[in-house]
């Protein structure tokens, strides 16, 4: 090859410095035609960069998915919900998925059922999103594996209970829906002597959501070492009965099975 000739990943990027070029140009000429609100060349040229910037990150992701994955939106790690929240103002970020794996057909062929492989698979997906700053839901995993929402939740929740890891769904981390299991694990970490940040950690929750759990725990039971009513505690504290009943649950288990709490 003659060393003026261009080589393959030179003339590739050639090519796409020219096709973004292009497309740019045409996204301010969309804009100018059709979204005059939007005035001066140099917003125009900002808002059209910012365009081509996010296809791109699309497309690296795409480029660098693997034999058994997929691309998937999650809801941004840090989001939070609170009240005007809805899908159309959540952030979401793409992740990249391990629907199958070696490790899987692996198990499979060594006899695991398919109820612990699916239970695996679940778990993975949801450590993958969490790891790469999203969070997914049970509907996001019933979708990938076509299994129903309630099996991702059964099973989700029968893992946490046998070890003790909170598993980062969106429901946990984002603090969504009545499932106290993550809150439970909190609450028996911090009655056997562990610091929030250890807690925080353990968990994947801020150190923050933790002290809201703890606090909450502790008015609980002050109240109810008072001999209050599982009533008149939820009107007090304005909490639901189903909140008061689980902390106070959370609390006789611990006295009944480890001693006496701190």
């Amino acid at each position: 090859m003659r060393g003026s000739e261009l080589n393959r990943e030179e003339r590739f990027n050639m090519i796409r410095r020219k096709l973004e070029q292009g497309m740019k140009e045409e996204i301010k000429a969309l804009i100018e035609k059709d979204y005059s609100m939007i005035s001066g060349e140099k917003v125009r040229e900002m808002f059209a960069s910012d365009i081509l910037r996010l296809i791109e990150q699309r497309q690296d992701y795409a480029m660098d998915i693997d034999s058994g994955q997929v691309m998937w939106l999650g809801v941004k790690r840090e989001e939070r919900q609170n009240y005007g929240k809805n899908a159309s103002n959540t952030e979401i970020v793409p992740v990249k998925l391990t629907l199958l794996s070696t490790e899987d057909i692996d198990m499979l062929s060594s006899g695991f059922t398919r109820r612990e492989v699916r239970e695996k698979r679940i778990i993975r997906l949801f450590k993958e999103g969490y790891e790469q700053g999203g969070v997914l839901s049970n509907n996001d995993i019933a979708l990938l594996l076509n299994i129903s929402p309630s099996t991702v939740s059964k099973q989700v929740r029968e893992y946490m209970e046998r070890t003790k890891e909170v598993v980062p769904t969106r429901g946990t981390v984002h603090d969504l829906g009545r499932a106290i299991t993550h809150k439970r694990i909190i609450i028996r970490l911090y009655l056997e002597g562990y610091l929030t940040p250890e807690i925080a950690r353990r968990t994947k929750h801020s150190e923050e959501a933790c002290d809201r759990y703890i606090r909450a725990f502790n008015k609980v039971r002050m109240l109810a070492d008072r001999n209050m009513s599982v009533e008149e505690i939820a009107r007090t504290l304005e909490m639901s009965s189903f909140t008061v009943k689980e902390y106070l649950n959370i609390y006789s288990e611990f006295k009944e099975g480890d001693g006496s709490a701190k």
